[in-house]
């Protein structure tokens, strides 16, 4: 393919995902957008990088796909299943994969956990709320349920109701540092940054009550960015 320019590569690896294609393009776009980049050659080295991460992603769902059917018990790759599916932007197989498994089986709470995962995931908030506080009814102290119900509520313009439901989730499953995470974030989106620095900082704590190195990195640089003022970027 060496007379064939990085567009017609481009065009053959959306066409076929020939992975040669991809692989002889790509140093001509980096090499465009490195030296006087114009927007067409930003824009097609986007599109580029675009159908390679979306074809791998598809690859990636497959395999969560297979490892469910050798093993349905395990949650976490259902989870990751629907995280996938939402950068495919696939997720009305997912919700109504789930949507139905509730309805057999309205008394399993982890039917509730998938089905609010999904609708969160879908950007179908009031549903993902409605469906946590449903599972909540049949178990008050599901911390997953508890986090889903704070992540919809945050999305929702509640956030002292979404960042008082992610310190429960906390206080309830403490091995669990995602509610953390999300409190930060939302602390700095809503202009409280001395909370937010707070926030960050016990991520910090946790990590080195732990001895997670690799895990004291991020906070470490979010504590420095938000205390020197930088804005996120």
């Amino acid at each position: 393919m060496t007379n064939a320019t990085k567009e017609d590569l481009m065009e053959l690896y959306e066409a076929r995902g020939d992975e040669a294609a991809f692989r002889e393009a790509l140093p001509l776009f980096e090499a465009a957008v490195a030296n006087a980049p114009n927007p067409e050659d930003l824009r097609h080295y986007g599109y580029l990088l675009e159908c390679h991460g979306r074809r791998w992603l598809r690859q990636a769902a497959t395999q969560y796909e297979r490892a469910i059917e050798l093993d349905p018990s395990v949650d976490k790759v259902r989870y990751q299943l629907i995280s996938a599916r939402a950068g495919l932007q696939e997720l009305e197989q997912e919700v109504d994969v789930y949507e139905k498994r509730l309805a057999a089986a309205p008394d399993d709470i982890r039917e509730y956990r998938f089905l609010a995962c999904a609708y969160l995931a879908a950007g179908a908030y009031d549903k993902a709320r409605e469906v946590a506080e449903r599972g909540l009814s049949l178990a008050p102290s599901d911390a997953i349920l508890i986090y889903d119900r704070g992540e919809a509520r945050s999305k929702t313009g509640d956030p002292d109701g979404a960042l008082a439901d992610w310190r429960l989730a906390l206080t309830l499953d403490t091995e669990d540092i995602g509610p953390l995470y999300m409190s930060a974030f939302l602390l700095e989106r809503e202009g409280r940054i001395p909370e937010a620095i707070d926030a960050w900082q016990s991520i910090l704590d946790w990590s080195q009550t732990r001895d997670n190195k690799l895990d004291m990195e991020w906070p470490t640089r979010e504590l420095e960015r938000l205390r020197g003022g930088s804005p996120k970027g």
